[in-house]
């Protein structure tokens, strides 16, 4: 969890879009501190009125888990008062709780107001250029930039035809009954178990080149179709793609629960997840940010994700998801798993995961793998 220094009200409101990763609008931003570090991060539409009480539950279930030492509530209003009622219900129902409201603003009009303070402005204040903020400055340093809305963070899973088609045409190729999966009479069992370790190698290899963050590694959009649709048959052993998912967020699941062979691959071809521990430093990453990290592999697999043709990219978004999840991510893993189950509803994985999402169940036991395999 990477901590910044706030000043105020001012710095929290300057700074909430870049931690977002979006600007708001019209919507109500519930933040959980703990020891005055920024923990989850709730956003909600603005409800109307009727429906407040409802948001506010909504809002404050995951609270109630996570028991924070207090909470602010930010509001994003296009016309005056319309955040009333949901600030309201908030307020009851955080108290019902037993959760501390520290504070409560409202920005409107490139304003902040704080709500029931006397002592400040009443025409508001203005929020500050990102430019003052030192806060801000840190963030950008952490490599944040936000987008111009929330809706924009489909189109950074969203397909990009003139890739997919390729990666179309190499999966059609590959799946094609000339290429076949070897049959477990060819050559017996442990031909088999062969040829399924070398397999997955391959693709670990490729997958190595996907999750390298870097400084100065090749660029997504330069891996060839083919191997991008090697990665996209890769999750279809399940085996593997539960592996992926627990190598990329430590902690998650146990790796022992995993073939020797497939976790000794993982420790020899895969980078060190260097956004799984603050500790965790490589040392092409200049200053060793595990957010900074975290933020280069998020990147990297929205490139993945936009070249992979809707019907065969359940995988690679299901595993994002997880990652930006597991990162504390919830909107890009909502976007990632809306598109995944459009095209590929009986996707177990993405549906699960979609569970824990709305709940608000967030990932635990975050650390970092053993340093040598088993």
């Amino acid at each position: 969890m990477t901590s910044i220094s706030l000043r105020g009200p001012g710095d929290v409101v300057a700074a909430l879009p870049f931690q977002l990763g979006y600007h708001p609008e019209d919507a109500v931003v519930v933040i959980a501190l703990h020891d005055q570090v920024v923990g989850m991060i709730e956003r909600l539409d603005l409800p109307a009125h009727e429906h407040a009480p409802e948001a506010a539950d909504e809002l404050v279930r995951p609270l109630r888990r996570e028991r924070p030492d207090g909470v602010l509530v930010v509001a994003y209003e296009s016309v005056a008062g319309a955040s009333q009622p949901v600030l309201e219900a908030l307020s009851i129902a955080l108290v019902g709780s037993g959760i501390p409201l520290l504070n409560r603003l409202v920005v409107r009009g490139g304003r902040w107001y704080s709500v029931g303070c006397d002592c400040c402005p009443r025409d508001g204040t203005l929020v500050p250029d990102p430019a003052d903020s030192p806060a801000v400055a840190e963030l950008v340093g952490l490599e944040m930039s936000p987008l111009p809305a929330r809706s924009a963070l489909s189109s950074m899973v969203a397909v990009d035809s003139r890739r997919a088609v390729p990666v179309g045409a190499a999966l059609r190729r590959l799946t094609g009954p000339e290429t076949g999966v070897p049959q477990a009479t060819a050559g017996g069992r442990a031909a088999q178990d062969h040829r399924i370790a070398v397999q997955r190698l391959s693709w670990l290899a490729t997958w190595a080149v996907v999750l390298d963050v870097s400084d100065g590694a090749p660029p997504v959009e330069g891996i060839r179709p083919r191997d991008v649709a090697e990665l996209v048959l890769s999750l279809g052993d399940l085996q593997l793609r539960d592996g992926l998912v627990a190598w990329l967020c430590p902690g998650t699941l146990p790796l022992d629960l995993l073939s020797d062979d497939l976790v000794d691959g993982f420790h020899t071809v895969l980078p060190t997840p260097a956004w799984g521990d603050p500790d965790l430093r490589d040392t092409a990453l200049q200053d060793g940010s595990a957010s900074i990290a975290g933020r280069r592999l998020v990147a990297r697999l929205q490139a993945l994700c936009r070249a992979v043709p809707d019907p065969s990219a359940a995988g690679v978004l299901t595993v994002l998801a997880n990652v930006a999840w597991w990162l504390g991510d919830g909107a890009v893993a909502r976007v990632c798993l809306d598109r995944a189950l459009e095209h590929s509803p009986d996707y177990r994985l993405a549906e699960l995961t979609r569970r824990l999402v709305e709940v608000g169940l967030r990932p635990r036991g975050r650390g970092r793998h053993p340093v040598s395999p088993r």
